[in-house]
């Protein structure tokens, strides 16, 4: 006789570790969004501020994505 699959319990490792990477992307772009919107719109730092969070939003959005099928 076959054992019994753990395909339930290897599908919920993926969400969690879904759940656990998606929250620390997400906590990372809201610290440089926070940074962002301390900076004058007119600095230097405050463009380097932005490529950085629309970075880390594209990483995010497509981690998002990816998993969603």
């Amino acid at each position: 006789m076959r054992k019994p699959s753990n395909r339930k319990i290897a599908k919920k490792v993926r969400k969690d570790n879904f759940d656990e990477k998606f929250e620390h992307l997400v906590g990372e772009y809201q610290t440089a969004k926070a940074v962002l919107d301390t900076l004058e719109e007119d600095s230097v730092e405050y463009g380097q501020q932005k490529k950085q969070c629309d970075m880390l939003f594209a990483n995010a959005e497509r981690f998002f994505h990816s998993r969603q099928k």
